[in-house]
């Protein structure tokens, strides 16, 4: 028997395909608006707080530098920059005659007053921009210099971040500083928000390439299904990214067939893990090993993601800079056994014990997937399955979406799954978020995993940088501190009538300009 019928015949049995709603046909007529689904309301569009739809603040404001295909840097707002020989100092030179929609002129004070509003925040610890940056000064109205208190390679790319770096206009706070309006220097401009929805009109004073359209008109839709058979009904035009209007393998595998839907794929740019609690049962590195060979990722991802990932086999996918090397699949269910054999975990009925305690291990699931990760439910029933065949139990603790994340930052799981950020965040921001004691929830964190970031971070040349990244992957695969699950391909879907629409760079990005609806 195939290894992925169990697994699959298991999923199968838990997953209802919906049909995608009826195809009346396309209007062969131009509109000057494109139509796209959004999973949930923008929120307070403000860059220099944690809220905000990363799209929506994507099409607004816009960063010094931006990141492309490959993670190449390229100039935003800044139309190029220089870095002393000392690595202490980077200055940019600003674009000329860009202003942000209400006329504010895009200067160095302007851009020194975004600056203040998040450099040194705690708030922001996640990326190291933000702690090491000591001053900002501005010599004249068109250069910004930053003096760093050390050497930070990753700097430019983190300046090509959604939150906090993009340029808000100085006039769109009041005068104690605080957020009111949304105004950026972007290709859109905000029309409305609310919780219904949110419209942005074309920038036609934009500094660089102008939109086609005229108008994005974004529907909250909260349901996944709902806002597939919306797009199959042309109710609305695109769908898609992680943090806009997620798409299931189910669904994907759905519009993929359809007639007037065209399906976009883009490489992956996230690995999905599970990770360990250091404190319970799974502080035990047999423990750990032993749930690393009994999961076959191979059949997890045939089955769960439908063609639509791989395996995963790093922290970060093969196109992420400085993502080291494979490692191995450590799938061997005989080796698991004689894994938890040699530590002293013996079999009793189906379960095992030590010292009198049954092995068993708190699966932590949200209630409701969170945008763009796995199916909690459906997974959480094959790891089970799973760790099952070699002993080891596991009690799934599902739990309201909006606590899921407190009660993984309190370590209230034995395992749970957890992602990297994706571009442009990784790998600089995710390994702080993954592998420092600082971070909310980390993925595994010891004295040797947070010497290797800093070591990683902190490196001033291309070898030293990749040398320590794999150092950091090395240790946490020795301490078998996480299983690397799958890398979840990146999907879009638009009808047939919307044109020039291309996947973007990352999953944070709407490049929407070059796009038309017949």
């Amino acid at each position: 028997m195939s290894r992925l019928r169990p697994l699959a015949a298991l999923v199968a049995s838990m997953v209802l395909v919906s049909a995608c709603g009826a195809d009346t046909g396309d209007s062969t007529s131009t509109s000057p608006v494109l139509r796209i689904g959004l999973s949930e309301e923008s929120g307070a569009l403000d860059p220099h707080a944690l809220t905000g739809n990363f799209l929506l603040l994507d099409a607004i404001y816009e960063p010094l530098v931006t990141y492309s295909e490959g993670g190449k840097l390229e100039p935003g707002l800044a139309e190029s920059w220089a870095v002393a020989k000392d690595g202490r100092q980077v200055s940019f030179d600003l674009r000329d005659g860009v202003r942000f929609t209400d006329g504010t002129p895009l200067d160095s004070s302007a851009v020194k007053w975004n600056f203040d509003r998040w450099v040194g925040d705690k708030r922001f610890g996640f990326f190291r921009a933000s702690q090491v940056i000591s001053a900002v000064d501005t010599p004249d109205a068109d250069t910004v210099r930053l003096t760093l208190s050390e050497p930070y390679e990753p700097l430019l790319q983190e300046m090509s971040i959604v939150r906090p770096v993009r340029l808000l206009s100085p006039k769109a706070a009041n005068a104690a500083g605080e957020f009111q309006t949304p105004v950026g220097t972007g290709p859109w401009k905000l029309v409305s928000n609310s919780a219904k929805g949110a419209t942005l009109a074309r920038n036609d004073g934009y500094w660089g390439t102008k939109p086609k359209l005229d108008r994005l008109e974004f529907k909250v839709i909260p349901n996944s299904q709902a806002r597939v058979n919306a797009l199959a009904n042309r109710e609305i035009d695109l769908i898609g990214a992680s943090y806009l209007a997620p798409i299931t393998p189910v669904e994907a595998k759905a519009l993929s067939r359809r007639a007037g839907i065209e399906l976009h794929t883009g490489a992956p740019d996230v690995s999905i893990m599970l990770g360990f609690n250091p404190k319970g049962p799974a502080g035990d590195r047999a423990v750990r090993e032993a749930v690393r060979q009994a999961i076959d990722t191979v059949s997890l991802t045939e089955a769960l993601f439908m063609g639509y990932a791989r395996p995963a086999r790093r922290v970060f996918p093969p196109d992420v800079p400085d993502s080291g090397t494979d490692l191995p699949l450590y799938f061997d269910q005989a080796a698991a056994r004689s894994t938890l054999d040699a530590a002293g975990y013996t079999l009793d009925g189906g379960t095992r014990i030590k010292d009198g305690r049954p092995l068993s291990l708190k699966l932590l699931i949200p209630g409701t997937p969170a945008p763009g990760q796995l199916d909690p439910r459906s997974t959480a029933a094959a790891i089970a399955a799973a760790l099952k065949q070699v002993g080891i139990a596991v009690e799934i603790a599902q739990v309201d979406a909006a606590a899921y994340y407190d009660e993984r930052a309190e370590g209230a799981y034995d395992i749970t799954f957890f992602e990297g950020l994706g571009a442009p965040y990784d790998p600089s921001s995710s390994v702080v978020s993954l592998f420092t004691s600082g971070a909310r929830g980390p993925l595994w964190v010891t004295p040797a995993t947070e010497a290797a970031v800093d070591e990683a971070l902190y490196a001033r040349d291309t070898a030293s940088r990749a040398t320590a990244y794999q150092k950091l992957y090395d240790t946490v695969a020795a301490d078998a501190g996480f299983v690397p699950l799958v890398y979840r391909t990146r999907l879009w879907a638009v009808r047939e009538a919307v044109k020039g629409f291309t996947v973007p760079p990352t999953d944070v990005d709407l490049e929407v300009t070059g796009v038309t609806v017949e």
